[in-house]
Parts: C-alpha cells; sequence; structure tokens
C-alpha cells in the first residue's frame, strides 16, 4: 500500500476520520468512493471534490475497488462488506489504513485519551500551522479557522487522534504520543476497565516517548508535574494560568477556550510543540488565537438574547465538566439537552450519567443515537429520562425541531450534549 496508486471503497465514507482519510488518498492521487447510509455536510464535500459517494449499497462498485475501507460502525452482515469478502477484496479497518498512511511521514504525533482528544490535537496542529511547518492533520472535527477535518501539508509531521476503540490506535507506532487521561469507556468492546487499560499501556509501549498525566505511567513526561500550572483564572472570553517546566516559570497562558478541564490540553500541546523546538512567544500567540473545534462548546446568539452552546460531549465525565463551566458565566437558568450515544454506553455508565447532570436547572433527554446498535430498552434514552426525572425537572424529547419550540428568556443557556445526530438535524 502507499507505493501503488489503488482504487478505495470506503463503507461509511461520511464519518468524520473516514472522510478525512477518503480526501487525503483522493488528493494524494488514488481513485476514491464510498457509501454510507445518509447524506450530511461531509459526503457532500466529498461530492464537490469529485469522489463519487453512494447511499444505497453498490455491489458493482465495490467490484471495482482493490481496497475496502469499513469504519467501527459498520456490522458484520453490511451487504457490501459481505461483497468484498465474497470477492476476497483486501479489507482494511479505518485505523489499519490510518496505521498505514502514518508510516509515509517522518515524524508521527498521536493523541490518545478518553476526553479532550479532538481539541488537543487541533491545539497541536493550530501551533505547529503558526510556526510555519506545514504538518499533515487528521482530526475528529471540523477545525475552525480551516474549516476542516482535514490539513493537507508536507510529509514531515503527521498529527493524528489516536481512537482507543476496539484497539484502532494499536495500529500506530508513533515518535510523539499524548495520552490525556484513562476512563471506563467503549465497554461494549473492552468489557473492562481493566482491559482500557491494558490497551492505554500498549499504546504508551509502542509510542518512542509519550507525555500523560500523573499517576497513569512510571515512565515518560508527566503532565501536572514536568509540565505545571499556577494561578488559573477563568473569565467569560476563555481561560488563563502560568506556565510552569520543572518547577521553573516559562510564560503566561491565555487562550479562548473554556473549563479547567482544558489545561491539560493545552499543557500537553505546548510539551509536543517544545519536542520540535516550537517555543515561547510564539506558541503563546497561537494559544491565544485557537478558534477552536465545531461542536465543541460551539456557540451562538439565541432568541431572546439567550446563548447556545453545541458540545459534543457524551461521556458522564465530559458532560459534568462542561456544565460546571458554563454554570459559573450563565446568569439565567442553565437548559440542557443531552443526545445519548448508543445504548451499551448508557446502560454501562447508567449511575455516572444519574449524577452528571446536577448544574442544569432543566433538562431534556433526547432520544437515543444508536450508531452501530440494536435497541437495548435498558439503555435507552427513555429509560434514562424517566429515572432521571425522579430528582430533576426532566422531560424525554424526539422532536428534531425541539430548539425552535424551546421557551427561553434573556441570559438563559441553552447547552446540547452529545456526538450523535442532533447537531446535523436540528432547526433553531
Amino acid at each position: 500500500m502507499m507505493k501503488n496508486l489503488y482504487n478505495y471503497y470506503f463503507i461509511g465514507i461520511g464519518g468524520i476520520s473516514m472522510s478525512a482519510l477518503a480526501k487525503l488518498l483522493f488528493d494524494k492521487g488514488y481513485g476514491v468512493m464510498g457509501s454510507d447510509a445518509c447524506k450530511s455536510k461531509e459526503t457532500e464535500k466529498l461530492k464537490k471534490l469529485g469522489i463519487k459517494v453512494n447511499y444505497k449499497p453498490n455491489i458493482k462498485d465495490v467490484e471495482l475497488s482493490d481496497i475496502v475501507v469499513t469504519s467501527s460502525a459498520i456490522s458484520d452482515d453490511n451487504k457490501e462488506l459481505k461483497e468484498a469478502e465474497r470477492l476476497n477484496k483486501q479489507i482494511l479497518t479505518r485505523g489499519e489504513l490510518l496505521g498505514q498512511i502514518s508510516k509515509t511521514y517522518k515524524h508521527v504525533i498521536a493523541v490518545s485519551g478518553a476526553h479532550g482528544k479532538t481539541t488537543t490535537t487541533a491545539l497541536i496542529a493550530h501551533i505547529f500551522m503558526e510556526a510555519g511547518l506545514q504538518p499533515t492533520v487528521h482530526i475528529g472535527g471540523i477545525m475552525q479557522g480551516y474549516e476542516s477535518n482535514l490539513i493537507e501539508g508536507r510529509n514531515k509531521f503527521f498529527i493524528t487522534e489516536a481512537c482507543e476503540y476496539k484497539d484502532n490506535f494499536l495500529n500506530l507506532h508513533p515518535d510523539f504520543s499524548v495520552i490525556l487521561n484513562i476512563e471506563p469507556e467503549h465497554l461494549d468492546y473492552f468489557k473492562t476497565f481493566e482491559n482500557v487499560k491494558k490497551s492505554f499501556k500498549q499504546f504508551a509501549k509502542q509510542s518512542k516517548n509519550f507525555i500523560a498525566q500523573e499517576g497513569l505511567f512510571d515512565k515518560g513526561l508527566t503532565l501536572g508535574k514536568d509540565y505545571a500550572y499556577s494561578n488559573f483564572l477563568e473569565t467569560i472570553n476563555g481561560i488563563e494560568f502560568d506556565y510552569y517546566k520543572n518547577n521553573t516559570f516559562v510564560f503566561h497562558v491565555k487562550c479562548p477556550l473554556h473549563g479547567k478541564h482544558n489545561v491539560f490540553n493545552i499543557l500537553a500541546a505546548i510539551a509536543v510543540a517544545e519536542k520540535y523546538n516550537i517555543y515561547g512567544q510564539l506558541t503563546q500567540k497561537a494559544l491565544a488565537s485557537f478558534k477552536g473545534v465545531k461542536r465543541r462548546s460551539e456557540s451562538y446568539q439565541f432568541k431572546n438574547n439567550s446563548k447556545l452552546i453545541f458540545d459534543y460531549a457524551h461521556h458522564p465525565t465530559e458532560i459534568k465538566c462542561s456544565i460546571n463551566s458554563i454554570k459559573k458565566f450563565c446568569k439565567g437558568d442553565l437548559i440542557v439537552i443531552f443526545q445519548p450515544h448508543t445504548y451499551s454506553r448508557t446502560k454501562k455508565l447508567f449511575s455516572e450519567f444519574l449524577q452528571a447532570f446536577d448544574g442544569a436547572d432543566k433538562l431534556i433527554i433526547f432520544k437515543t443515537y444508536p450508531a452501530r446498535e440494536k435497541y437495548d430498552r435498558a439503555g435507552s434514552a427513555k429509560i434514562l429520562a424517566k429515572v432521571l426525572k425522579q430528582n430533576k425537572k426532566c422531560r424525554y424529547s424526539t422532536n428534531y425541531c425541539i430548539l425552535k419550540k424551546l421557551n427561553v428568556k434573556q441570559d438563559d443557556c441553552v447547552l446540547v450534549f452529545g456526538a450523535g445526530d442532533f447537531y446535523d438535524k436540528c432547526k433553531f
């Protein structure tokens, strides 16, 4: 792979990572086609580039391909996948393809962790771009200011998210890795938290260098120790703090991100930058000019002079952190809308979800985005809403127009959580 030109067929081409990889291969001269269950902004972007996208199974196009790529969301009984298997096509998972592509770059920088991967990857990418290093960036979100999930640069630096689901990140052997945090996540695959930790341990082992939060590993650089902070301050314009390296003050950080959890994301980005000789004022300026990532605290002016914020958070820890951060600046009611992502996550972390919304004044639980899963009543949004309703002002909804019908007053904040389809389908 990567030496001769092949025809690639992506099953699930509209996924945020899959679409980035499809664009990258297409721009390198490979033949690229694919399919997706539904039309989206990403599939429309691909079509504008000249990439054929099918919204129904297309066996003929599978036959014309040399290599078939599948995402983790694709079921084993998918018609196109079954046809590829029947024809003995080379089949790669998204993670395997990412691993192969990464080998064509001199330096691979990978960002992992249960939370914060996309923001941290974007921070590192922005610093490198501002330093004129022209990295190639593969990211699980749309970077504000670049308006893409892919930045194509030279073949020296490859900056990528490293997702642990189904051990996808073990296809990478980075020069420098970031391990932001480890939590019980993707338990539909890992089954136990011990298995999650084993995978992250292996990821650290196969990275030449890595930085992680204090207490996770005995080796490597440490966030909070080697790279530390003090004098944290949060305002309506973002966060700021003093950055210390090895107990020595280096510079003052200002960044238009919210939440104390982003301090470690920023420190990780600084550590990566320093590894590749980007220091001081250049990093300072890049952090101050960072525009963020869509769906990561993406805010809009809403009706009656209220604020509407979209956040990708779909794990209880992420949700609780965001609510606590936004609550500080919300002068009116904090209205939370949450779309659970998969039945298995809701079921496994049910008790944690019951505590995640304590800061909300009003709560709406939207119907579950099932992704790859079949209906499970015990892990459904409807059951979650029913239990939450016992102690909170909570209701259940299936209406994508709920924002239009929402009664809000001046200074209220509407905070929408979830990694599902509500973001693309809602109207406001």
